[in-house]
């Protein structure tokens, strides 16, 4: 039998699911992608994000094409080009992977209907986390809003099931004759990878030295360095999840592997792992509560009188907020396309809680500027640190910027890294600057002052929760 496999969000050879069952079934095939104009529209060439895609999809190229298959890169809508294609090539399945959105899960719904209107029959499998959504239930047979049960039914049902990764990556056997590589227009107007950003590597072959190379030498103190982005710390694999240029399976069996034979290293890999759960978590949540891509988890909180501030959001954007260790994450943010989850928290603190502007345009802004812009890890942040979400910070605890650079970064190296102004200060005066005079030349003083913006917060949140408030905002859906 021939057949093809989309390639969406699994960028990768190794431990493919939906390719790996395509192996079983098919002997001649061809690998697909689809440049679909809509998706394009909402993510254009010049974010970090669709160029990290794009770098991956080059990688994934280069792998195939080492193994005489041709990637076909199609322009169009998937539920019209694939079943084209599969006429075309006398296929009789097309697999892919889940998509874990519920938009690519419409997508992804079109796709099937026009194969079976084509007598073309689909193979979809799901990829993207270990376990699927209600794989994890509460033994009720509910679901799960709070991590911590969330992570020991997690933990309970890999050891009852462990789910390795595949020692072989299995690839039907040779490609369907008479098709080469299908230039794209789309791919040739695209500029060359840009030099003026820090954006990471992409591809399955950098994905495998990044979690060979954390293993070997972060992991070990990540429990005490995970918190510190002046360090080097965490694996920086989230990009790479993202796209499926490595599989979650292949991050549990190296780092549980080498927890097992280097015991030093169990604590840090283990925490690291506990991580990668927030992230099936997460996805977990958007599967079940899709509306949190548009609404607070927790409707009490749809209530909230958010400030319409855009001088304070643009402030924030750009990294001059006057708070050094907000304006580092955000600055980092758009000169490599990532930032660190410590710094994630505290700026997202500072948007929704000093500034009070709404959790959705903080989100939104991160989408657009992150390499590892996920629907549900991204959402199930923010709205953590907003304390709108699920098993999220309470809304009482609100960040001081300054406390946390002093304690995440105590010598001010994370700082100077990113706001050159501030470089010439001494590791007292670098995360207030203010406080000991007027800020160096260039660098702005704070746009709030953190005790009344804190005091703000709490009364707004205060007044959110009031029943009367709720009954409002339920009553105007």
């Amino acid at each position: 039998m021939r057949g093809l496999h989309w390639f969406r969000n699994d960028l990768r050879l190794d431990d493919n699911q939906g390719l790996a069952a395509l192996a079983e079934r098919a002997e001649e095939w061809l690998p697909v992608f689809v440049l679909d104009p809509g998706l394009l529209a909402r993510s254009p060439v010049d974010l970090p994000r669709t160029r990290f895609l794009l770098d991956c999809l080059a990688g994934l190229q280069s792998e195939l094409a080492s193994r005489g298959v041709p990637l076909q890169v199609l322009e169009g809508r998937p539920e019209v080009v694939l079943p084209r294609l599969a006429r075309e090539t006398k296929s009789g399945i097309v697999s892919w992977n889940r998509a874990p959105t519920p938009l690519g899960q419409r997508r992804d719904a079109r796709v099937e209907a026009g194969l079976h209107r084509a007598g073309v029959e689909a193979l979809v499998l799901r990829d993207h986390t270990v376990f699927a959504p209600d794989e994890i239930r509460t033994k009720a047979g509910g679901r799960y809003s709070v991590y911590t049960p969330y992570r020991n039914a997690w933990w309970e049902a890999w050891h009852r099931e462990p789910r390795e990764c595949a020692r072989r990556s299995r690839l039907p056997k040779r490609p369907i004759p008479g098709f080469a590589g299908r230039p794209s227009a789309a791919l040739a107007g695209i500029a060359p990878r840009d030099t003026t950003r820090r954006l990471p590597r992409g591809g399955e072959k950098a994905a495998r030295r990044r979690l060979s190379s954390f293993l070997a030498v972060a992991a070990r103190k990540y429990a005490v360095d995970r918190d510190r982005p002046d360090r080097d710390g965490t694996s920086r694999l989230s990009p790479y999840l993202r796209f499926g240029a490595i599989s979650v399976r292949r991050c549990f069996t190296e780092g549980l592997h080498t927890a097992q034979a280097e015991p030093a290293a169990k604590a840090g890999i283990r925490k690291w792992l506990d991580e990668l759960v927030w992230r099936e978590f997460y996805h977990a949540v958007l599967a079940h509560s899709p509306h949190v891509l548009t609404r607070s988890f927790r409707p009490e909180y749809d209530a909230l009188a958010w400030l319409d501030d855009d001088g304070a959001f643009e402030a924030w954007k750009a990294g001059r907020t006057g708070y050094p260790f907000v304006d580092a994450g955000m600055r980092q943010l758009r000169a490599t396309g990532w930032m660190h989850n410590r710094a994630r928290m505290v700026v997202a603190s500072f948007l929704t809680k000093d500034l009070l502007i709404d959790w959705r345009r903080g989100e939104r802004y991160f989408f657009e500027a992150l390499v590892d812009g996920d629907p549900a890890s991204n959402n199930g942040g923010w709205q953590w640190a907003a304390s709108t979400g699920t098993d999220a910070q309470p809304y009482f605890r609100i960040f001081n910027p300054v406390a946390q650079g002093e304690r995440w970064d105590p010598e001010g190296r994370y700082v100077r890294r990113w706001v050159p102004e501030l470089r010439g200060l001494s590791a007292e005066r670098i995360q207030a600057p203010w406080r000991h005079g007027e800020p160096p030349k260039g660098y702005p003083l704070p746009i709030v002052d953190h005790d009344l913006a804190r005091a703000r917060a709490l009364a707004a949140y205060r007044k959110a929760r009031q029943p009367s408030s709720s009954a409002r905002t339920r009553s105007s859906r």
